[in-house]
């Protein structure tokens, strides 16, 4: 097993006009280059899968968006983040849960990167990837 990269993840909710937006930030702390398998992370473009948990004042609500089966991946599927660089991804929660118009939501996020590899090795077939999980913060939210 590879030795683990130096992610810095945060994120931050806001409820504007009926809608939670979410917003990462990811920072590679490290001193190398690295290129991260975007799949099931808020930064693939989309909730293709549950990378935020979701409970309400009734219990946890129930993942709504959509799950994909994959092959191996392309180029393209990878995020390249420099040593020291951060990026940031938004995401609408509402496109992935049912939510409840008012009251208090607790938000934890993480999810598992499927594959890192240091800069210039990707893409890589699935057989040869080498994951890391990436715990990226809880917060709680209440809708008014």
């Amino acid at each position: 097993m590879a030795t683990p990269v130096s992610l810095s993840c945060r994120f931050e909710a806001t409820d504007a006009h009926g809608r939670v937006q979410l917003t990462f930030t990811l920072r590679n702390t490290g001193s190398t280059d690295v290129q991260l398998l975007r799949w099931g992370s808020p930064f693939e473009g989309g909730w293709f899968a549950p990378f935020v948990s979701v409970r309400s004042a009734r219990g946890p609500l129930p993942f709504q968006g959509a799950l994909r089966k994959r092959g191996d991946p392309s180029a393209q599927d990878y995020l390249l983040l420099r040593a020291g660089e951060q990026r940031q991804a938004l995401v609408a929660l509402d496109d992935a849960y049912a939510l409840p118009p008012q009251g208090p939501l607790t938000l934890k996020a993480a999810w598992r990167w499927h594959d890192v590899v240091t800069a210039g090795g990707a893409p890589r077939p699935r057989a040869a990837h080498q994951g890391q999980e990436q715990a990226c913060g809880e917060i709680t939210l209440t809708r008014r």
